[in-house]
């Protein structure tokens, strides 16, 4: 079974800045911050659990180790408007230095991470009064010409567009500290993230997990949920779901293969679970996708 993980060396570059039209994109993750803002068209994204509409104007920023994706729209109104969006990947290394006593965006964007809001989305009238999409457009022009100093002003105008996020979320009442966050999860030779989706198909022992990060088994559980707003059960059983996803979507493999292949004792295991976390059925769902298929 394919991993979730996208590995951060296939950000060739500090960052990334470029146009794009596609609607649906597996699930996945990576250790970089992504930004999308949609020209036109209608997106669904989802991060984690969370389902987010997207209309014209409006910004979503994936955090690093979030699992997202972008789902077929759901009428067939939206079938003959194809998305356009630009995009922005990067290294939170990048944004700029600030002078000393002011606020240090890298542990900020950390802390928003922490926070059970995680300030995914932002509308087009939040951004009313922002230049962000004028923003994005340079930094996509300055990407593809790459003349003198270019990766200077790229890297300083994600800075302003990320400030700018940060003068919205605090207008809606959302506090930040600059304290400093530790990923207790992340090592050099080992990532939990990493583990679990290498090793989703199998039976993980959560203590071991625990084990592996020197904490105590009641320690772990309680970091893990604090740090990602689920159990790592909770978080097994979404990985699952999303890889089974991918395979319910995008082949015919029965029920029976599917639940073997992604982790799950039996199909009913597996139909239970999925409806939990979808609110619908895999056979309604293959459905759904079948009929959309055959409308295009």
């Amino acid at each position: 079974m394919d991993e979730l993980f996208e590995y951060s060396d296939s950000l060739n570059s500090p960052f990334q800045a470029f146009t794009g039209d596609w609607k649906t994109v597996k699930p996945h993750w990576h250790y970089f911050t992504e930004m999308i803002y949609l020209v036109k068209g209608i997106l669904i994204a989802e991060v984690n659990d969370k389902q987010y509409t997207m209309n014209p104007g409006d910004l979503i920023i994936f955090h690093p180790k979030q699992i997202h994706s972008f789902l077929d729209y759901p009428t067939k109104q939206a079938e003959f408007e194809k998305p356009l969006f630009y995009a922005i990947k990067f290294d939170e290394m990048i944004l700029s230095n600030t002078t000393p006593g002011s606020p240090k965006l890298p542990k900020l964007l950390d802390n928003t991470i922490q926070n059970d809001q995680h300030f995914n989305l932002i509308t087009a009238n939040d951004l009313r009064f922002n230049p962000v999409k004028l923003f994005f457009e340079n930094c996509i022009w300055e990407t593809q010409h790459k003349e003198f100093g270019y990766d200077i002003k790229v890297a300083s105008t994600i800075s302003l567009i990320i400030t700018e996020l940060f003068r919205i979320w605090m207008r809606h009442g959302y506090s930040f500290t600059t304290k400093t966050t530790y990923d207790s999860f992340s090592a050099k030779d080992f990532s939990v993230l990493e583990y679990i989706d290498q090793h989703s198909a199998e039976n993980i022992n959560i203590e071991l997990l625990a084990n592996k990060c020197g904490m105590c088994y009641s320690n772990f559980a309680k970091q893990f949920k604090a740090q990602f707003g689920k159990t790592c059960k909770e978080y097994i059983e979404f990985v699952r779901i999303c890889k089974a996803d991918t395979l319910l979507l995008y082949t015919d493999k029965t029920l029976d293969y599917i639940s073997q292949e992604t982790g799950f004792t039996d199909a009913s295991h597996f139909i239970r679970t999925y409806k939990k976390l979808k609110g619908t059925t895999p056979k309604q769902r293959r459905t759904y996708q079948s009929k959309k298929t055959g409308e295009i």
